[in-house]
């Protein structure tokens, strides 16, 4: 009797093994065949030698190339925050090929969450492709795929239902399937790689040049390259004048060690115009060592202008206000001496560039 309860104990305890080895299997499988190639949008522009640019996207994703020379370097966005900046990829548009034609050839298999992001690789025998792994947060290299059988060139890539890591091609006519082959990943010059990063770094990613009026440029934090200052016009003020002197976003780029920018913003510090007087605003920007001013007029008591000096010092890549001081005239007494005055640290201790604005000042001068 014992013998014969044991033996049914066995043989319920193998099948709930197989049935959880299914559920796994079933579930292993589900997951690979969810990686289906999708659409997406494309917008380039290859008439300009020293910019040309495409762009890739779908379901929230942003890859954008851009070429340097034979070179191509891409950027994964998702959802308007950067996952990974510029590296270089293996992108085919020379010897027989072209741009148009090579976008012609780009994939993408996507499962919800993450996918591979197959580039057309350099023109050789047979067909390949440079593959890159993706999600929200990581973009990285693969593998390199080559395809020795020119039947399936134009078909649908899809992952095989047991491993999603296997890649095989189905001609879309016939229904032939084709294998893809593990290929050498073509190599990539690090000199010329370095240098161009440089370059695309340097341009700042998606600045707008027609809201730029104007740049300032001075090396800050004294490691030898070039800062930028950038004030930027007001597109919500009222008339032309208001956009080019009030309320004007102001950013100040610092260059790091290997080739990107620190970006340091204040869209409050160059004041709005109240109304209550006629003033020019913003005027201009003064650098020397590590230190700038920013220049701007006021006025209060609708007679006295107020000539503003606000100074900022740059210790490596923090940006601190130094002092700040105000000049002033009467307009309806060009003979009256007004004592100008001077706030330091002593009397705010230490504020960030992004924490002074009109308000700040206010209250410094009421003190």
């Amino acid at each position: 009797m014992l013998v014969i309860i044991y033996c049914i104990l066995c043989i319920l305890s193998c099948q709930g093994k197989d049935s959880n080895i299914a559920a796994k299997t079933l579930v292993t499988t589900a997951a690979a065949e969810d990686y289906k190639e999708v659409r997406f949008t494309s917008k380039s522009d290859y008439t300009k030698d020293s910019e040309n640019y495409l762009e890739i996207s779908f379901n929230g994703f942003l890859f954008k190339i851009k070429f340097v020379d034979e070179r191509a370097y891409l950027k994964t966005d998702y959802k308007n925050k950067t996952i990974k900046d510029f590296q270089q990829v293996i992108y085919n548009f020379t010897y027989d090929s072209d741009y148009d034609s090579a976008q012609k050839n780009i994939r993408i298999l996507y499962n919800g969450k993450d996918g591979y992001l197959f580039l057309p690789g350099y023109t050789e025998e047979f067909p390949n492709f440079t593959v890159y792994r993706f999600s929200q947060n990581s973009f990285s290299y693969d593998r390199a795929l080559m395809l020795k059988d020119n039947s399936c060139n134009d078909g649908e890539i899809v992952a095989d239902g047991k491993n999603a890591a296997r890649f095989f091609i189905i001609n879309k006519k016939s229904g032939k399937k084709c294998d893809f082959v593990n290929d050498e990943p073509y190599p990539i010059s690090t000199d010329s790689q370095n240098k161009d990063l440089l370059k695309l770094k340097n341009a700042v990613e998606d600045k707008n040049d027609s809201d730029l009026l104007n740049e300032f440029s001075a090396d800050l934090n004294k490691d030898g390259k070039t800062d930028k200052i950038q004030i930027f016009k007001n597109e919500n003020a009222k008339d032309d004048f208001e956009k080019s002197h009030f309320g004007l976003p102001i950013k100040v780029l610092l260059s790091g060690n290997d080739g990107s920018w620190r970006e340091n913003s204040n869209s409050k510090l160059i004041f709005s115009n109240d109304g209550n007087c006629t003033s020019e605003g913003f005027s201009n920007v003064v650098t020397k060592d590590s230190y700038f001013t920013v220049e701007l007029q006021s006025c209060y008591d609708y007679n006295v202008l107020v000539s503003g000096f606000i100074t900022f010092k740059v210790e490596q890549n923090k940006i601190w206000l130094h002092k700040y001081g105000e000049e002033y005239f009467d307009k309806s007494n060009h003979e009256k001496k007004i004592p100008s005055k001077v706030w330091t640290q002593k009397d705010f201790g230490k504020i960030k560039f992004e924490d002074v604005d009109g308000n700040f000042l206010l209250k410094l001068k009421r003190r």
